[in-house]
């Protein structure tokens, strides 16, 4: 396990250079057969807009996510292109996700699915403490400059699943992608307030719907974002669900029609939940919540898309679980309990 967590701490070009040099050669194989077994084989790419696209892309983030960029592609020894294209890409797909918040016994816990392709690339952890920001621990690919999943020295908790959008930015806004805004929200948000106010400052290219949990406070929310509007969601019970469509109503348009699987998913959680709130025990909530998390009704099992991540945290007491590799992720992954760093 311990090869799979990854430190780096410095200003953001180093932490950058760092994670470059730790990765080598890997880091290039890595980023093709991402592309290739992933969007190049699942989703619908237009390459031309890959290969032209990418670094002007790139070059509209914030500067501190192309320093660590520019940092990568030094200590790795790759083109600063291909490392672009490997974020870029995100760009040109669509994928799916499950999850829960739940108030349980005075504290929040947390149950999230991430469906993807490519499993064998996936079950990493990134700690990073880039100079001047909020310390983070993000879940994903090995050495990943973003993330849809992590946590902050704050005991600030985010993920977000995603949600088919028809509206753009609104134009007058900064506008960056769902996992640029998250791991920037990381690094910046102490609070659920904080979290809105910059849900509030920059818009989205996609929609997403957002977990959001302060484990100083046991406040959460779950939040529907589109491009450029977001509503929470207050809970009616004592959890709050999300797959990948929306509960709430929104303007005429501005969202996709649901896919049928995300009900099916969505439902079976609830299903599950309703189940195990009559019969749970506080000291296997971690078993019983992985248990929901792998049931076959929720996660995705797929030949080479489907739940490639899980996590169980309770951010409040700084517990976090994490599969480390195998696929399907929750009910076959390398569950560990995950050292709190600070």
């Amino acid at each position: 396990m311990v090869d799979r967590i990854l430190q780096a701490q410095g200003p953001p070009r180093q932490v950058g250079v760092t994670i470059g040099k730790a990765l080598a050669d890997r880091l290039q194989n890595n980023i093709n057969r991402y592309i290739a077994h992933g969007p190049g084989r699942h989703g619908s790419v237009d390459w031309t807009r890959l290969r032209e696209g990418a670094l002007p892309w790139l070059r509209r983030l914030p500067q501190r996510f192309q320093d660590e960029l520019e940092g990568m592609a030094q200590g790795a020894s790759i083109p600063l292109q291909r490392l672009a294209e490997w974020c870029f890409v995100e760009e040109c797909v669509q994928t799916g996700c499950s999850g829960f918040v739940w108030m349980l016994n005075g504290n929040v816990w947390v149950g999230r699915n991430n469906d993807i392709w490519a499993p064998e690339l996936w079950g990493y952890v990134t700690i990073r403490e880039v100079n001047g920001r909020v310390p983070t621990i993000s879940f994903g690919m090995e050495g990943e400059p973003f993330t849809a999943t992590g946590i902050n020295a704050e005991q600030l908790w985010l993920h977000y699943n995603h949600l088919s959008v028809r509206d753009a930015p609104s134009g007058g806004k900064p506008h960056w992608p769902c996992y640029v805004f998250l791991t920037e929200a990381l690094e910046t948000c102490r609070t659920l307030a904080d979290v809105e106010a910059l849900l509030s400052a920059v818009d989205r290219d996609g929609g997403m719907i957002l977990f959001a949990v302060d484990g100083t406070s046991d406040e959460m929310a779950v939040i529907e974002c589109s491009c450029s509007q977001h509503t929470p969601r207050k809970p009616a019970e004592e959890w709050i669900i999300a797959t990948n469509h929306a509960v709430l109503p929104h303007e005429p348009g501005r969202l996709e029609r649901p896919a049928e699987d995300s009900r099916a998913r969505y439902d079976r959680v609830e299903e599950l939940l309703h189940a195990l709130s009559s019969r749970l025990k506080e000291p296997d909530i971690t078993t019983d919540l992985i248990r929901i998390l792998a049931d076959p009704g929720v996660e995705q099992r797929g030949e080479g898309y489907g739940t490639v991540y899980a996590n169980i945290a309770c951010p409040g007491e700084r517990l976090i679980w994490y599969t480390f590799g195998g696929y399907p992720a929750a009910s076959q992954g390398n569950w560990h309990k995950l050292d709190w760093p600070w």
